[in-house]
């Protein structure tokens, strides 16, 4: 951005966009702004072109801002503390601090919310917030990530309680940063740009690098090498949220509130996928790698299994099945495709499930894909129902989560790197168990740094990340989770909702013991994690410190377990036993060895068995004495022992019983022969139900497609039908402004009549109001009517008010009166003004005044001013 531009524009933007029935969110919203709002703001509402828009009127009786109705042709400049309302019937552009009106661009509903948003993130870039309020259809979506590439805030309405929800969610979730309620959306923007002005990047640089530390210590991710001014601006818009003013109060916000890290880490990990990203790694994928996967399943039934780990909304699951379909052509419904697409968040895999992308989230695809594949819908285009009935949505912890069998190509970019080490190696063993029976595919990130280790992956390209798996765990990996009971939430990357290691934190007063303890802890979890010895270290107080991989599993300890009693945390182990072994090992300082020992005793031989060797040990002099257990499991053995000493027992009395035995031999052969028929009758038959029941899930899963397919046309349907209600409310609200209106014209109206009914009763001449169309008395003050004997003329014609031989030319002068236009003052007439039988004729002088409509064109009432001549 140049000089020239930044010194034309305002440094802050406002751009709100909503749809026909928005008119109650826009006036709520512009209510709950101060007379001291910091910047310009920029309202964009669907109307229909051809009707004019009341909605500057309607927004003036709420807003203490003054409202700037857009409609020179010139460019309107942006003024802080402004509400600028765009025509409905043109479309408009932000550039260099002014609003732009342009013509016609097609059939895109006026103003094109998206055109506002993309030319002001273009033209403002961080400085921008957006905010998305209610209506229908998806107007919105493309600009709001552009605003999100260029470092801006998008606000959307809550969609449960918006009136019409279709625009709020039609945005991807990667590109809202706040969901609120409609109230509380003008106090947010109020702090957010009150919060955006900090001090200089080296006025706060201690304090930004305690921040940034203490952050990095509690997530694993390094945020101390960004730049610093993008770094304070994004941090500033917590500070406003949270209400802190400067950053060593933030920074102890932050260590009371847990949660507030993690939002944070949101802040700073602004990340948008896209479809084929990285455009030369999917064309390795597309040339390399899916034709092998697709020759080899030739063989084995024409079925392709796909994994995309960490999958966001959707874009990467849907260019594998883009690939795949592509390269398939038109034997595409002949195979058996499945992609499993997971991610820990639920609102991206909702988004992704609908398949409906904004239309600059295409811009990178090939024309060719674009053709084929997809459905030109609204504002963007939706993935075909072919492929989206072969991509498999679900939600899913990486970390917890089961992986799924048979494999052939996992896709986890750019995950492990929010990843610490050894949840890396956990995530990377569970790819393998998917991967090794088919020696599948790992296509991982270019900026990851977790290298599989070769003796279970071997690499392919090193350039795109591409391993392939050599073999994996043949039983279902054991997965741990290395964060104590009372750690905070996961922080994780929001754009691509990956799950972030918790982390224990450290308190600032531990002792010199327990400082050693943590340390024995760190480095039992990184040497003995794969041993398969069990090892556990215990105080004298049987609380465990620490206990690996291999002792979880055995003594089946599924929680964490640091600081608890080992003898009650490990169920079925025989109680008073081990604890006199743990006694004496204390005791005598030496080591103890208990054999054999059987940990559930429910049933006879059911249980496992262990061998323990209890060894104590002092890691200082000062530190108290610690045990160390280490445990074998030496269930086969001991089982081998029982077993050889029964066939010791069996062998000594079939001694005796040989002959006996020689002779049911043969009967006892031929019963195993027919059990075995049995047993083979009875697999046969169970693998046929299983492939039935394989048969209907299938059926299951299609119909489900089918009914997902049909609940979308009804949504479309409702759609429609949301737009035309939204009309008719806006149709609703124009007259009920106009009601309004109306109804105060006629107060006033009424005012000025008691007000002329009181003038005219009080003056002290003769005056009468005639109707111009019929000349019938309307009205006649008290002096005239007690002339006239105070006989009741109120709606006569004048002639039977007036008589005598002057009567027809002052009927001759009113009506000149009329069609003229001018008042006239009349020569002396004579008239008789009495009751019927009087004959007295009196003198009069009349001023003839016309009364004009409110146009001037007609005249509507007569004014009659009479004097008697003396």
């Amino acid at each position: 951005m140049g000089d020239s531009e930044k010194n034309t524009r305002n440094e802050d933007l406002v751009v709100v966009g909503s749809s026909a029935g928005g008119v109650g969110a826009l006036s709520t919203l512009v209510g709950t702004l101060s007379k001291t709002f910091p910047a310009p703001i920029v309202l964009a509402q669907h109307l229909d072109p051809q009707r004019p828009s009341h909605l500057g009127s309607i927004l003036e009786r709420h807003s203490t801002l003054p409202i700037v109705l857009v409609s020179k042709e010139a460019p309107t400049p942006l003024e802080n503390g402004k509400v600028y309302v765009v025509p409905s019937n043109r479309h408009v552009r932000i550039k260099d601090g002014h609003v732009h009106l342009e013509g016609d661009h097609g059939d895109r509903p006026k103003p094109s919310v998206d055109m506002l948003l993309s030319s002001a993130a273009e033209a403002y870039g961080e400085h921008l917030i957006a905010v998305i309020l209610t209506g229908s259809g998806s107007d919105g979506a493309a600009g709001a990530v552009d605003v999100k590439k260029a470092g801006g805030v998008v606000i959307i309405q809550n969609p449960q309680t918006a009136a019409y929800p279709s625009m709020p969610l039609s945005l991807p979730p990667t590109a809202v940063d706040h969901v609120l309620e409609i109230e509380q959306i003008g106090p947010l923007l109020h702090d957010i740009l009150k919060g955006i002005h900090l001090p200089e990047p080296e006025k706060v640089e201690d304090p930004l690098r305690d921040l940034l530390t203490q952050v990095s210590a509690q997530t694993n991710i390094d945020f101390r090498n960004y730049k610093s001014s993008t770094i304070l601006r994004r941090i500033s818009r917590r500070m406003a949220v949270t209400h802190n003013t400067n950053i060593r109060d933030y920074s102890d916000y932050l260590r009371a509130h847990p949660d507030e890290v993690s939002e944070l880490v949101r802040v700073f990990l602004i990340n948008v996928t896209g479809f084929f990203r990285d455009p030369e790694a999917f064309e390795f994928l597309r040339t390399t790698v899916i034709p092998e996967l697709i020759e080899r399943s030739k063989d084995n039934g024409r079925i392709l299994r796909l994994w995309s780990a960490g999958c966001a909304t959707g874009e990467e699951a849907y260019s594998l099945a883009l690939l795949i379909a592509d390269h398939l052509g038109p034997d595409f419904p002949e195979w058996s495709v499945k992609v499993f697409a997971t991610d820990l968040a639920e609102d991206a895999i909702s988004f992704a499930r609908r398949g409906l992308y904004p239309e600059n989230v295409l811009e990178d695809l090939p024309d060719h894909y674009l053709d084929r594949f997809f459905e030109r819908i609204d504002q963007g285009y939706r993935v075909s129902k072919a492929l989206r009935q072969i991509v498999i949505f679900g939600q899913q912890d990486i970390s917890r989560g089961v992986p799924f069998p048979r494999i052939d190509l996992v896709t986890c970019r750019n995950l492990l790197i929010y990843l610490r080490p050894e949840l890396q190696q956990v995530v990377l063993d569970l790819f393998a168990y998917s991967l090794h029976q088919s020696h599948g595919y790992l296509f991982l990130g270019k900026a990851e740094t977790a290298r599989p280790t070769k003796a279970t992956f071997e690499l392919v390209s090193k350039k795109w990340k591409v391993y392939r798996c050599l073999g994996g765990p043949l039983a279902f990996p054991v997965q741990e989770t290395y964060v104590s009971g009372a750690a905070n939430n996961i922080a994780r990357d929001p754009r691509r909702h990956l799950l972030m290691p918790q982390v224990i934190p450290v308190p600032h007063d531990l002792t010199q013991a327990e400082i050693e303890i943590a340390q024995l802890r760190r480095i039992n979890e990184t040497m003995l994690r794969y041993t398969n010895v069990a090892v556990v270290m215990i105080d004298r107080a049987y609380r465990i410190l620490t206990i690996n991989s291999a002792a979880r599993r055995l003594f089946a300890v599924r929680d964490l377990a640091y600081d608890q009693d080992f003898l009650h945390t490990v169920r079925g182990l025989p109680y008073q036993e081990t604890r006199r072994a743990i006694d004496t090992a204390f005791r005598e300082h030496s080591t103890v060895t208990v054999g054999d020992i059987e940990l559930d005793r429910r049933a006879e031989g059911s249980g496992r068995y262990v061998h323990l060797t209890i060894m104590t040990m002092q890691v200082e002099q000062a530190m108290p004495d610690l045990a160390i257990i280490t445990a074998l499991d030496v269930t086969e053995t001991v089982q081998l022992t029982k077993r050889l000493a029964a066939v010791q027992r069996e062998q000594a009395e079939l001694v005796t019983e040989l002959s006996a035995t020689n002779k049911r031999f043969s009967a006892m052969n031929k019963e195993l022969q027919d059990a075995n028929e049995e047993l083979q009758a009875a697999n046969e038959e169970l693998m046929m139900t299983q492939e039935e029941l394989q048969a209907t899930n299938e059926e299951f899963e299609a119909t489900n497609e089918e009914l997902q397919a049909t609940n979308e046309e009804l949504e479309t349907s409702n759609e429609e039908l949301q737009a035309t209600n939204e009309e008719l409310q806006t149709t609703n609200d124009e007259l009920t402004a106009r009601t309004v209106e109306l109804q105060e014209f006629a107060r006033q109206y009424k005012v000025e009549q008691l007000l002329l009914s009181s003038l005219l009763e009080r003056y002290p001449h003769y005056v009468m109001v005639l109707n111009a169309d019929d000349l019938t008395v309307r009205t006649i003050n008290p002096g005239y009517k007690q002339m006239l004997g105070n006989r009741d003329v109120i709606g006569q014609p004048v002639h039977t008010v007036f008589k005598g031989e002057d009567l027809n030319q002052f009927l001759a002068l009113l009506n000149k009166t009329i069609q003229d236009k001018q008042a006239v003052n009349t020569p002396l007439l004579r008239a008789s003004v009495g009751p019927a039988d009087s004959s007295q004729e009196t003198r009069f002088l009349h001023t003839l005044v016309p009364i004009m409509d409110e146009g001037g064109k007609t005249v509507h009432r007569l004014f009659i001013y009479s004097e008697k001549a003396e």
